[in-house]
């Protein structure tokens, strides 16, 4: 599909002029800074809407420092001489400084906006604090101290709450942790427990292959009783001492 080529003439639809405008505005802008950084050269760039509306671009400072730049050099460099070269020098620096004042007043008034929230945010924290550290000579009625002693339980018990919330938190790894440990010690026990018992099974009686005949004594009640140092009383074990 061939592009359209536009034509080089005034466009007369009053909408289609302004988004003309608009489109080639920023790409003409985007141009310019990629040229100020591909050249590392100071760009100034001014248009006007065909409503009026100004649009400034400068890569360096402000578009006053760049023309004031220009109007500073020699007249070999800039061309030839500049009409009202002085009145116009004298104009940009007006506008220059104009500019740094209008700054400072809209930076001095961003500060003030700002201390006026913070004053705002410690103004209603104090109000807070009030409630939590009441001045208990100035309550004077009921109704007053029921109010402080609500608020004050209710806070104690949202702290209690996240408290409990904490305390869960911690102890629930924990409990995991104990959980998965215990899993492993009695995987192990098994383990370790087949084992023996596949041992004591391929040591047998000879003659009598394939017979499982376990290794010592049963610990039976008459076992205990016959070991020497140990004697059964009552049902637990105690030691019996030589000489006592």
């Amino acid at each position: 599909m061939v592009r359209k080529k536009l034509a080089m003439k005034p466009i007369e639809n009053s909408i289609s002029l302004q988004t003309t405008f608009a489109k080639h505005k920023d790409v003409i802008v985007k141009k310019a800074r990629e040229l100020s950084v591909l050249c590392d050269t100071d760009v100034g760039l001014i248009l006007f809407s065909p409503t009026g509306h100004l649009t400034s671009f400068a890569s360096n400072g402000s578009v006053e420092d760049i023309f004031l730049c220009f109007v500073d050099r020699p007249h070999d460099l800039k061309g030839g001489h500049t009409r009202n070269e002085e009145n116009l020098s004298r104009r940009l620096k007006q506008l220059k400084y104009e500019r740094q004042i209008l700054e400072k007043v809209a930076n001095i008034e961003a500060l003030e906006d700002k201390l006026d929230k913070l004053n705002q945010r410690h103004h209603g924290a104090l109000e807070k604090m009030r409630w939590y550290e009441p001045n208990v000579e100035k309550i004077n009625s009921v109704l007053e101290a029921e109010v402080y002693e609500q608020f004050l339980t209710t806070a104690m018990q949202h702290i209690q709450q996240s408290k409990a919330k904490l305390l869960g938190n911690e102890v629930g790894p924990l409990r995991s942790e104990n959980i998965e440990t215990n899993r492993e010690d009695a995987a192990f026990i098994t383990d370790h427990s087949a084992d023996m018992d596949q041992n004591r099974c391929s040591v047998g009686v000879e003659g009598h292959a394939g017979t499982c005949i376990p290794m010592g004594p049963h610990l039976s009640l008459s076992f205990i009783k016959s070991q020497k140092p140990w004697n059964a009383v009552g049902g637990e074990l105690t030691p019996k001492l030589d000489g006592f």
